[in-house]
C-alpha cells in the first residue's frame, strides 16, 4: 500500500499495520515470559509501549483512545493506587527505595493505560494465554527433570537463575494454567480440535509439576479455584453434591498417594507448633510459617504507629530492617509476606482501601466467556495476597495485572483501532 501524498510514514496504513502486529506479538511475549524470564518480560513491555506510542502520532487515534479511556472507569483504580505510591515518596527518606517501589509497581498504570485505550483483539488474548500455559509446561518439565535426576536445580546457576526459586509464585502459575486448561476442556467444542488435543497433555504435565513442586499455595489454590468453577457452572443441588464428593475424593487420593502433597502441609503444621513453642527443635530461619507469624506481628506494630500515612512508599526497608538485627529468634529481615500489611505499612489504611476498591471495580465488569474462571482466579489471587507480597515482585504483579486484564478485556476486544 502506498504512503499518503504528504509522505508522512506514520500515516501509512502499512506502517500502522506493522505496529499493530508488534503490539500484539509483544503482548503475547509479555504474558509468556511471566513464569520464565523477567528480562524477556521487560523487553516485551518496551516493544509494547513503543508500538502503543506510535499510534499516538495520529490525532484521530489519540482522541479515540481518550474517549475509550474515559468510558472505562473500572480501569482507573490501580493507576490511582500507583499515583498514591508516587506521592508517598514525598515523605520517604530512602529515595532509592522509593524509586525501586515505583519501578516494581509500574504495571498498575502501564497495562491498564495501554490495554484500556488500545484493547488487544480476542485472538491475541487467547494466544497469549496459550503461550502462558506452554511456558508453564517448561516449568513443569524442569520439576520432572529435578525429580528424575535428583540434581539440585531449585536455585539454578549464577548464569541461569531458576524460575523455581520463587516457589510460591511458580506453583501459583502452574495452578492458574491448570484452571485455564480445565476451563478449555469444559467449554471446548464437542469435536476434538487442536486446542483440545493440546489441553489434555498440557494439563497432565502441569498437574505433575504442581504436585512435585511441593508448593502449598498452588495446590490449595487449584482446589479452591476448581471447586468454585464447578460450583458456578453446575447449579443443581445434586450436581453440587457430586462436586463436593468428587473434590473430597481427589484431595484424599492426592494426600494418600503423593508424599509431595503431604510433606509441605505436615511441615507447615510442625513449623507452626515450633514457632509457638519458641523453636526448641529447629532453626527458625528454616520455618517459613513461623517466620510469617513474626513478620506479621512486627509489621502490624509498625502499621499501628503510622495508620494513616504509613512510613512512606520507599521506607519499609529503612524502618523494618533494624528491627531484625540481633533478633532473639535469629529471623532475618524480609517483607511482611502479606500484601495488605505491606500496603498499610507503606501508605497507611487509605492505600489498603484504594486497592480493595480498585479490585472491586473489576468485579463490576461482566464477561460471559470467562466469568467462572475469572472469579476462581480472583479467589486464588486473594489467597496469595494473604500469605505473600504478591504485588512486590515483577513476576507476581505482572501476572496479577496481565492475566486479570486479559480476561476482563477479552469479551470486549472487538473494537478495531482507527490505526488498523
Amino acid at each position: 500500500m502506498n504512503a499518503p501524498p504528504n509522505g508522512n510514514p506514520m500515516k501509512s496504513p502499512l506502517i500502522h499495520l506493522t505496529w499493530n502486529k508488534v503490539y500484539s506479538l509483544s503482548l503475547i511475549l509479555f504474558i509468556a515470559s511471566i513464569p520464565l524470564s523477567k528480562a524477556a518480560g521487560s523487553l516485551a513491555e518496551g516493544l509494547m509501549a513503543a508500538s502503543w506510542l506510535a499510534g499516538l502520532c495520529k490525532r484521530e487515534e489519540r482522541l479515540a483512545r481518550w474517549r475509550l479511556w474515559a468510558q472505562n472507569s473500572w480501569l482507573w483504580g490501580f493507576p490511582l493506587l500507583f499515583l498514591h505510591y508516587v506521592i508517598g515518596g514525598l515523605y520517604s527518606e530512602d529515595r532509592m527505595g522509593w524509586l525501586t517501589e515505583i519501578n516494581s509497581k509500574h504495571y498498575w498504570i502501564t497495562l491498564p493505560l495501554m490495554w484500556g485505550t488500545l484493547p488487544p483483539k480476542s485472538k491475541t488474548i487467547h494466544l497469549a494465554w496459550w503461550a502462558f500455559v506452554i511456558a508453564n509446561l517448561a516449568v513443569a518439565l524442569m520439576v520432572v527433570w529435578i525429580h528424575s535426576t535428583g540434581l539440585p536445580l531449585w536455585e539454578g546457576t549464577t548464569q541461569i537463575p531458576s524460575p523455581l526459586v520463587q516457589r510460591p509464585r511458580a506453583s501459583l502459575f502452574l495452578a492458574i494454567s491448570c484452571l485455564w486448561l480445565f476451563h478449555t476442556l469444559r467449554k471446548g467444542p464437542k469435536t476434538l480440535s487442536i486446542p483440545i488435543l493440546m489441553a489434555v497433555p498440557l494439563l497432565l504435565a502441569c498437574l505433575v509439576g504442581l504436585i512435585w513442586m511441593e508448593g502449598r499455595i498452588g495446590q490449595v489454590g487449584l482446589v479452591i479455584g476448581l471447586g468454585w468453577m464447578a460450583f458456578k457452572e453446575w447449579g443443581k443441588y445434586k450436581e453440587r453434591l457430586f462436586i463436593a464428593i468428587g473434590l473430597s475424593i481427589i484431595i484424599w487420593a492426592s494426600w494418600m498417594g503423593f508424599s509431595s502433597v503431604r510433606k509441605p502441609f505436615l511441615e507447615a503444621i510442625e513449623e507452626y507448633k515450633e514457632s509457638q513453642a519458641g523453636y526448641p527443635h529447629s532453626e527458625p530461619e528454616f520455618s517459613s510459617i513461623g517466620m510469617r507469624f513474626t513478620y506479621w506481628s512486627t509489621y502490624w506494630d509498625i502499621l499501628r504507629q503510622e495508620p494513616w500515612l504509613g512510613v512512606g512508599s520507599g521506607d519499609l526497608d529503612l524502618i523494618a530492617r533494624p528491627l531484625f538485627q540481633n533478633h532473639p529468634l535469629e529471623i532475618p529481615f524480609n517483607r511482611p509476606h502479606n500484601q495488605w500489611l505491606e500496603l498499610g505499612v507503606h501508605l497507611g489504611f487509605p492505600a489498603v482501601l484504594i486497592a480493595l476498591v480498585a479490585w472491586a471495580f473489576w468485579c463490576n465488569k461482566r464477561y460471559n466467556e470467562f466469568q467462572s474462571l475469572w472469579e476462581a482466579l480472583t479467589l486464588v489471587w486473594f489467597l496469595s495476597t494473604l500469605v505473600d507480597c504478591t504485588w512486590s515482585t515483577q513476576a507476581g504483579l505482572s501476572a496479577f495485572m496481565g492475566l486479570n486484564l486479559t480476561l476482563l478485556l477479552v469479551s470486549g476486544s472487538v473494537r478495531e483501532s482507527s490505526s488498523s
